[in-house]
């Protein structure tokens, strides 16, 4: 049995597609499993799922998502030294593979290449088939300028139509062609973000210190924009479903009976009202986790910070940020885990494991959960 999406009430038993879907679907089971008293729990095969969770347990995280893929000259470079795969084989073809997992939930979509700006997917209801038949549809070879700043321009008139939060990914190495009267892509990215309820995920790898600065500058249009490394994107499935949805914190997911490693479950760590710095009762658990990644050197961690309901939404996206942060940071000063192995994600008060209306219920949604994959 060969499946690619996430179906509603689909139940999997083969173990070829367990193999296909592991780095995607071990993120929602680790997050998702129930908590026991025992600290970071080392995860086996019997505990991995057998049960895809049904759409009704995913919580949106964006209504609608626009792409902008760079076709340009720029994107000919090699993807990583001694490759003979370039950036733009390797992007349109995890691409086509992260989009094939997004769930049917009602998503308005569009895809759009630039060199020259045009409408590959037009902005619509999101069809998983046509939507990679768009994918399929891009040029075989990259060639041209880099007209970013044009279609970020162009973009907005999707921008003004849209109801709800969009996520736009931009795909870019932080060049762009001088062409026309067109401003900078930040200053675009500033202007968009403070008009509409936007999401700048940027990826992309930055050759020298002006390119790096622009992708930056870029991403600092809001708390929910962000920079993610081309190779993170390619290697960690959680950079663009992330984007889109997460699992209900309250949920569970029936498991199977084979025993083999595939990760570690963590208790979340639990943060003071307002407080980004760790409390010294959940060193331990973040240490159990430091501990595991310098015993397993192929895993990584996904760390995803959360806020109470108190304060703006803005507000909360940065302190659910710096959250997530400070526990990267532990990991990396106390245990030598290097920042290609931590996936960042941070949703403010989202996806909340208790009620917001009192005050126990919101000191369990103050904090970052910890999940182990890559086994």
């Amino acid at each position: 049995m060969k499946q690619k999406s996430l179906k509603a009430n689909c139940v999997i038993d083969d173990r070829e597609y367990m193999k296909f879907i592991v780095a995607v679907i071990l993120m929602v089971v680790v997050m998702a499993l129930p908590a026991t008293s025992q600290a970071a729990e080392v995860l086996t095969k019997e505990d991995f799922v057998k049960r895809v969770v049904v759409e009704d347990n995913f919580v949106k995280t964006a209504d609608n998502f626009i792409i902008l893929f760079d076709t340009s000259q720029s994107m000919a470079a090699p993807y990583k030294k001694g490759s003979k795969e370039t950036k733009y084989d390797v992007a349109r073809r995890i691409l086509k593979q992260k989009t094939d997992l997004i769930p049917n939930l009602g998503y308005n979509a569009g895809l759009y290449s630039f060199t020259p700006y045009k409408a590959v997917y037009p902005m619509g209801p999101f069809d998983q088939g046509k939507f990679a038949q768009a994918v399929d549809s891009l040029p075989a070879q990259p060639a041209g300028p880099t007209m970013l700043p044009e279609a970020l321009r162009a973009v907005e008139q999707d921008l003004k139509g849209l109801s709800g939060k969009t996520a736009v990914f931009i795909f870019n190495d932080g060049t762009y062609s001088q062409l026309g009267d067109f401003k900078e892509p930040e200053d675009y990215t500033q202007e968009f973000a403070d008009k509409y309820n936007v999401c700048f995920y940027i990826i992309g790898d930055a050759r020298t210190k002006t390119e790096e600065k622009r992708l930056v500058d870029m991403s600092k249009a809001n708390a929910c924009s962000r920079v993610i490394p081309f190779s993170k994107f390619v290697d960690n499935p959680e950079y663009i479903t992330g984007a889109l949805y997460v699992v209900k914190a309250t949920d569970k997911v029936k498991t199977t009976t084979e025993t083999r490693i595939v990760g570690l479950k963590a208790e979340n760590v639990q943060f003071d009202f307002n407080k980004s710095d760790i409390r010294p009762d959940s060193h331990d658990e973040i240490d159990a986790v430091g501990e595991f990644l310098q015993k397993h050197p192929a895993a990584y961690v996904k760390l995803v910070g959360y806020t109470d309901s108190i304060g703006s939404e803005e507000y909360n996206l940065g302190l659910s940020q710096r959250r997530a942060e400070s526990v990267a940071a532990y990991l990396m000063d106390n245990h030598n885990i290097t920042r290609d192995r931590i996936v960042l994600n941070w949703y403010g008060k989202a996806n909340p494991v208790a009620s917001n209306d009192t005050d126990e219920g919101r000191a369990q949604n103050r904090r970052v959960e910890i999940a182990v994959g890559g086994m």
